[in-house]
Formats: C-alpha cells, sequence, structure tokens
C-alpha cells in the first residue's frame, strides 16, 4: 500500500478544524517535491486552501504552467498568511525554521513530510506522523486515496513530477517510489515521456553546464572509512553537481555554496552502497545544526546543511561524521 495510513489522520484532522482559512505552505527552497505535495493537497481541499511558500524553483514552475496548478509565493521579506486561518499544513519540512518564516503560535498544525532527521521539532500541538517514504508526494498520494476524490490529471502530473525528481529518477527509495509511481500510473495512464520532457526543459544553457563543469573539474577527492567522498564548491544546481559526483562512481558527494546574503549551503548525497554502509546524510546534517549551528537534516542518501560556518570546517565535519558512520577512520 502507498502510505495510506496517513490518509485516516489528515482526514481526522480536517474534521477537527474550525471554519477559517487552511494554508498549505511548502518548503522555502520550492523544490518539485514541495510545490507538488502543497499545490495537490490544497487543491484537493477545496477552495478555503492555498497553497503558498517563498520559492518556486524552476522546474516546478514549469509543471505549474503545465498542469494549471495554483501557489502563492509570498513575498520573502513580508510574508503573510490569512488573518483567519483555521489551520496549517507545512509540507516537505522537518522543522518550522524550514519553512522560512514563524508560524501562527496557536493555529492547529499538521506536518507532511518524509525527512528522517531534522535539526529543530515542531510544537508539541502539532500532528506529524512518522512513516517511511523516499517523497512527501508519496504521503500526499496516501492522504488522496483515504479521501473520496477522484485523482485528477494534474494531481497525478504533479506527485508523479514530486516523486521521479526527489528519488533522483528512482535511484534514492526506489522501491516505495516506484510502488506510488505505479499507482499514479494505473489510477491516470500519465503519459510519462511528457511529463519528463517538461521537468528536463528545453536544455541547460551553456554558460550553465559551463559552471557545473567547472565545479566537477574542482573537486577533491576523500578517503572516509573505506569510502570515496568528492568535494567541490558550486556557484549553482548543487544537487545537479552532487549527483553527478555519484553518478560518475563517488560513494559520497558534498558540494558548498556561498549564499549571496552571507552563510553558506551544503548540498550531499550518497550512494546506495554507501548507504548500505551506514551512512546516513540525514543524520550527519542534523547533526551538524546541533553542533555548528544552523538548519539541516534530510535523508540517509540525500541531505542539506545551511548556516554560517567556512567551507573548510563544513568539509572537515562532514567527511570525519561520513567517515565514523562507515565504521572507520579517515585516513585522508
Amino acid at each position: 500500500m502507498v502510505h495510506e495510513s496517513i490518509g485516516e489522520r489528515f482526514h481526522e484532522w480536517m474534521g477537527s478544524l474550525g471554519d477559517g482559512a487552511i494554508a498549505v505552505i511548502a518548503h522555502k527552497n520550492g523544490d518539485m517535491d514541495t510545490i507538488a505535495s502543497a499545490t495537490v493537497l490544497a487543491s484537493m481541499i477545496g477552495p478555503r486552501a492555498r497553497a503558498t511558500g517563498l520559492h518556486v524553483d524552476k522546474t516546478s514552475s514549469r509543471m505549474l504552467s503545465r498542469t494549471g496548478m495554483e501557489f502563492r509565493r509570498m513575498d520573502p521579506r513580508r510574508p503573510t498568511l490569512p488573518r483567519s486561518i483555521a489551520g496549517v499544513v507545512a509540507v516537505d519540512a522537518g522543522g518550522p525554521s524550514q519553512l522560512g518564516f514563524p508560524l501562527p503560535v496557536d493555529a492547529p498544525l499538521f506536518v507532511v513530510d518524509h525527512h528522517a532527521n531534522s535539526s529543530d521539532e515542531w510544537p508539541a500541538h502539532a500532528v506529524a506522523p512518522q512513516g517511511e517514504a523516499s517523497s512527501t508526494c508519496e504521503m500526499v498520494l496516501g492522504i488522496l486515496l483515504r479521501s473520496n476524490s477522484a485523482i485528477q490529471m494534474a494531481w497525478a502530473e504533479m506527485l508523479y513530477a514530486g516523486i521521479v525528481t526527489d528519488t533522483g529518477r528512482f535511484r534514492h527509495g526506489s522501491p516505495s517510489g516506484l510502488r506510488a509511481a505505479a499507482r499514479l500510473l494505473d489510477e491516470c495512464g500519465i503519459d510519462t515521456d511528457d511529463v519528463l520532457t517538461t521537468i528536463e526543459g528545453s536544455g541547460m544553457p551553456a554558460d550553465q553546464r559551463k559552471r557545473i563543469l567547472r565545479s566537477m573539474g574542482g573537486m577533491e577527492i576523500h578517503h572516509c572509512g573505506g569510502l570515496l567522498v568528492t568535494t567541490a564548491k558550486g556557484g549553482s544546481h548543487e544537487s545537479r553537481i552532487a549527483s553527478s559526483m555519484v553518478g560518475s562512481g563517488a560513494d559520497a558527494s558534498i558540494v558548498a555554496k556561498t549564499l549571496d546574503g552571507g552563510g553558506l549551503r551544503i548540498t550531499t548525497r550518497a550512494s546506495q552502497g554507501a548507504v548500505r554502509a551506514g551512512v546516513d546524510l540525514g543524520e550527519v546534517m542534523s547533526s551538524m545544526a546541533t553542533t555548528k549551528g544552523g538548519q539541516g537534516g534530510g535523508h540517509a542518501g540525500a541531505a542539506g546543511w545551511s548556516g554560517e560556518v567556512p567551507t573548510s570546517e563544513a568539509f572537515a565535519y562532514i567527511l570525519a561524521s561520513i567517515g565514523a558512520q562507515a565504521r572507520g577512520t579517515d585516513d585522508e
């Protein structure tokens, strides 16, 4: 079954709410998994719900244009929610800091999230069911299957796109993701080739491809507990750089980006072999946030962190942690 147990909890929570608006809030990074989850849930709930958040990435923008799904992008300088709010649904965020702005203190809160680790915790009144999933879209599918609503084609395409991108085309958590994708195909008969074409866009401009190749050309290779781990500094497209390094033979990869407003963002990826050897990047990023400050979390094969430490210090901490998890020592 595809995470249908969360559906009962969600619909019970919905039934407990009073009158007023429902805000379905996406992760502040606005990737495909969170935008798909937010828009589909808001559409299923109906007119009183609105999908909203601080950011929408390019892949999500293409899928929103394709499907006609609605997402309200907040002004990051003045993020606002409706004054008369009955409840908040947070999607694809491991903790409140990952939404990017404070939530109303007393509003009923339901969390739909698949990450195993996070650097901060939801308030005590939050309803946050736990479950094994490789993407938040799989959990949203479980909620849809528990409702009386027929799955619309736009919903199915958005969820499929979220599953495909968040699993790295089924390289991470593939059994769970494949089962969910198969259910969507059975329900709606998605044209998968057409959706994948939309996800990929018209091709990456030459200047962006050059920046990615330069970042990979400057990578360094480290030996951590018997694993090969690469590090690189990327100006953009960190997730693509990190995935490309793993696809080229690294057991795990770490990519750092210096943010325009100050601070550092780290993106990490690990192969299934590294995960089987004991590597859990979500745990590493969550531990780093506890030790070094900032926010971090994710799941075993893909995780991230953002904060204020120097790049060399961040790399050293992560490399040492990966080496310890792999039951070895960093013999670099």
